[in-house]
């Protein structure tokens, strides 16, 4: 764990603690590791994959880190896997983790060619770190996992580029890409954040796999800018947007399932909104009394305007709405019927 955050140690640590060797791998990802903004309420976004849901969900039930049913979570995580839970060894002052949870078979499926969605694939192309395997064998099966999902980022980011384009432009443009197949309660600019936060090892990770494109005749190189040696098809670019829609649309109907599994959800989004937005969410007594399912229409309309790029508003019973930009207002694939700009 050479170079993370001591609380993210610590975190690890009481999952090891809870999840014994049901516990295969624990990858940590996000602001907190990159330092892209994050403050001090931001929680550790973490990758969880396990053995066996239903041992590890209990496990947590029993040490007292859920207050949701075991077997609901169990359940539910087969279904739009992975499934989002809180992790809060010591409230309210001790570090929190955001943690993704996927078992052996989820995890090897949602990094590989046969995926169901980008929720996953998204996340792993950014850096990240393995802070915790089981043992030699598991370690050196998530690296091989990553270092696939990662070699796959070219066939998903290269249709979306036009003309020159050097190890910097294709980066980037890979974060627009991943960061637009979402609904994401972000401000405008935020890619441009993640990007700079992360730059010298995204130009690490990278520039091997462009170079491989160019030996594998995928890709041309001259005056150390790269060109696809043949243009997209048609066909090529309806199949990603098909599937960044279909992409988009999971990652928006797996927020109901989260609602479900995250322990405090609603102050946990509604605080994150504020922070990344600027946005003022209100709450009522009554909503706060019945959160499910009093909140799950302003829930949306929280993340739809967030997603928009709305900001500085107030949202009661409706949600300012505008038209988002992305980084360097770059044209992005259209996941949902319409550029992202």
């Amino acid at each position: 764990m050479t170079g993370v955050e001591a609380p993210i140690g610590h975190l690890v640590s009481r999952l090891r603690e809870t999840g014994g060797d049901g516990l295969l791998a624990v990858l940590a990802y996000g602001s907190r590791l990159v330092s892209a903004s994050p403050d001090r309420h931001s929680a550790y976004d973490l990758v969880v994959v396990v053995e066996d849901y239903r041992a590890f969900y209990r496990a947590l039930s029993d040490g007292g880190y859920t207050a949701r049913n075991a077997g609901l979570l169990a359940t539910v995580s087969r279904v739009l896997a992975p499934t989002v839970i809180a992790f809060w060894p010591a409230p309210p002052d001790g570090p929190l983790a955001k943690c993704l949870v996927l078992s052996r078979a989820d995890f090897k499926r949602e990094l590989g060619p046969r995926r169901l969605d980008h929720f996953c694939l998204g996340r792993i192309a950014h850096h990240i770190s393995v802070v915790h395997a089981r043992d030699p064998e598991t370690a050196a099966w998530v690296e091989e996992l990553v270092a696939g999902a990662r070699r796959m980022v070219l066939d998903w980011t290269l249709p979306f580029l036009e003309g020159s384009f050097s190890v910097d432009d294709f980066c980037r443009r890979m974060l627009e890409i991943s960061y637009a197949g979402e609904i994401r309660p972000e401000r405008g600019g935020r890619v441009s954040a993640v990007y700079e936060a992360q730059r010298e090892t995204l130009r690490g990770i990278y520039t091997p796999i462009l170079e491989a494109g160019v030996a594998s005749g995928v890709l041309e190189r001259s005056n150390g800018e790269y060109r696809a040696a043949h243009p997209a098809s048609t066909a090529a670019q309806l199949r990603l947007n098909a599937y960044f829609g279909i992409s988009k649309a999971r990652a928006t109907t797996r927020w109901v399932k989260h609602m479900l599994t995250f322990d405090r959800w609603f102050p946990y989004i509604v605080r994150k909104v504020e922070r990344r937005t600027g946005m003022t969410v209100e709450i009522t007594p009554l909503e706060r009394r019945f959160p499910f399912p009093l909140l799950l229409p302003k829930a949306f309309r929280v993340l739809r305007a967030s997603g928009q790029g709305g900001s500085g508003s107030t949202t009661k019973t409706r949600a300012a709405a505008g038209r988002g930009r992305g980084a360097g207002g770059t044209r992005a694939p259209n996941h949902s019927g319409g550029d992202v700009r």
